[in-house]
Formats: structure tokens, sequence, C-alpha cells
């Protein structure tokens, strides 16, 4: 907060949860609170799966069944609908997204999924950054 009040904005490189709660010990859910965009890509723990996996919210599926009762008439046919709560991306789902594939939170917007850029050979941008000579 305090950097904040000076225009500062941080853009932190963190390996995963646990380095951050390492770093910042309780104070590392402020930290991640406060963070105006969080840009994840390549989680390969569990932990920071499942936070992301949080952070990205549930959605409602709908399941449609149908179900015939086996008495000797077989008249009874019945039919149901389910509303179950699921993860947008299960923990698993976020360890397994394509290494091309990123995940950006903008603080007061829905999540995004994008498609990492790389700056050297997108053609938008090929020729304007060159290597510096030493």
């Amino acid at each position: 907060g305090l950097m904040a009040g000076y225009g500062v904005q941080l853009w932190p490189i963190i390996q995963d949860i646990h380095q951050l709660r390492a770093t910042y010990g309780q104070r590392a859910g402020t930290f991640l609170s406060n963070a105006g965009v969080l840009q994840v890509f390549g989680v390969n723990d569990h932990d920071s799966a499942r936070l992301v996996s949080d952070l990205l919210g549930r959605e409602t599926v709908v399941f449609n069944t149908a179900a015939r009762a086996l008495d000797s008439e077989r008249t009874g046919l019945s039919f149901a609908e389910q509303h179950v709560a699921r993860s947008l991306l299960t923990p698993d789902e976020v360890r397994n997204l394509h290494a091309k594939t990123e995940l950006l939170f903008i603080a007061g917007q829905r999540p995004i999924v994008a498609t990492k850029l790389r700056y050297y050979s997108d053609p938008e941008f090929v020729g304007l950054f060159a290597r510096q000579e030493r």
C-alpha cells in the first residue's frame, strides 16, 4: 500500500506460492491482493496450482439425466436436471496448461486466458529490439 501512494507498481517474478510465503510469511496474501495484475504460467506444484484454480473461480455445469424404472410395465420414465459447481480449471488442469498459455488476473476484470507473446519472433516486434553490445 505504501508504494502505491507514490505511484510505484511492481512486477515481481515469483516461482511458486512457497517462495512468496517464505519471503512474506502471513503477508503473502496481502502481496497478491494488492497486485494490479497477476501473470501466471508454467505452474508445476500443486499448492500454486490450487491457488490459481481458486483465483479463477467456479462455474455451474448443468447435467440432464433420464432414468427408466424396471417394473413389469416399464412405464416409469423420469428426467432430472442437476446444477453442479465445478472449478473453471482444476489444479491438475492448471498444471497441464500448454507451455504457450498464460493466465492474466487484472484487478476488476474476469481472468483472461492468453497466448504468451515471444517479442523476438512476433512479426509486429521483430527487429525492434537488438542485443546490447558490451
